[in-house]
């Protein structure tokens, strides 16, 4: 039995402070939010950062502190978990000694099912270093990834096996993985580290969570347009794309989260 579910945001720039500054005239290097110690991220961010800016009716920054406000309001409603930053992880866990708990990292733009916890009850962590589940993936190619690419009764879009081993917010880390490493946050280190370490995963297929890539998500920053037009067309065709996707039952809980984000990107282009 789980005794506590933990949700961790990883490091995410104050996109607020930045908002405001940007709205009243105050500059905004790339200094200021672009981690250029972290080669995982295109050296070219924040020329189209400076692109989406002359582009957009919101701008950047606002449109990222947006996207972190409605996170925060299905983080909200996630019932009976502990929400932390990851900075804090090493203090919780000596709180908790060793309590039989599930810790999950996640970005400013990951949501999970606010029923998780009665969705995991029963789950038996004692033997496990990882219990991995199935995501959503909300882009402009809809996907639902799950292990090894197997059907399963909550996807939205088309289903693809995993890209790696654990993915954004889909692994829960038990007690035991979390005293084995501390390289565990980046789901690409935490896929590495469990192979090095021999981990053992449990699978369930459940999907409890959903990562959502917008057009200002920094993978897909390349893909902007250079004009105004082409542009606003780029972000209707996200907009249609995921209108047009059928929720099963099972995955309605992402309605409220995505139709709050499908508004936002209208007012990016004025519709």
């Amino acid at each position: 039995m789980i005794e506590h579910i933990v949700l961790t945001m990883r490091a995410s720039p104050d996109w607020g402070i930045f908002a405001r500054d940007y709205a009243a005239g105050i500059p905004v290097p790339a200094e200021r939010y672009f981690p250029f110690h972290d080669l995982r991220f295109s050296r070219e961010i924040p020329h189209l950062i400076e692109r989406w800016n002359s582009l957009s009716n919101v701008s950047y920054f606002a449109c990222r502190h947006k996207l972190r406000e409605i996170t925060d309001n299905n983080l909200a409603r996630v019932q009976h978990v502990i929400l932390t930053q990851w900075t804090r992880v090493p203090d919780l866990l000596g709180e908790l000694s060793e309590a039989r708990l599930l810790l999950f990292y996640h970005d400013d733009d990951d949501w999970f099912h606010p029923a998780l916890a009665d969705l995991l009850r029963g789950i038996d962590v004692t033997s496990v270093d990882a219990v991995v589940f199935p995501f959503l993936r909300l882009a402009l190619n809809v996907t639902t990834f799950t292990q090894g690419g197997a059907p399963t009764a909550a996807a939205v879009g088309r289903v693809e096996p995993f890209r790696y081993r654990y993915c954004t917010n889909n692994y829960g880390l038990t007690s035991r993985a979390l005293a084995r490493s501390n390289n565990l946050v980046e789901h690409t280190a935490a896929s590495e580290t469990a192979a090095a370490l021999s981990f053992t995963d449990l699978q369930v297929d459940q999907i409890i969570s959903a990562t959502s890539k917008t057009p200002c998500s920094a993978s897909w920053l390349s893909k902007l347009p250079e004009n105004k037009a082409a542009f606003d067309r780029y972000i209707m065709d996200y907009i249609e794309r995921l209108e047009g996707v059928e929720i099963p039952v099972e995955s309605r809980w992402i309605e409220a989260p995505l139709r709050a984000t499908l508004d936002l990107f209208r007012s990016v282009c004025g519709h």
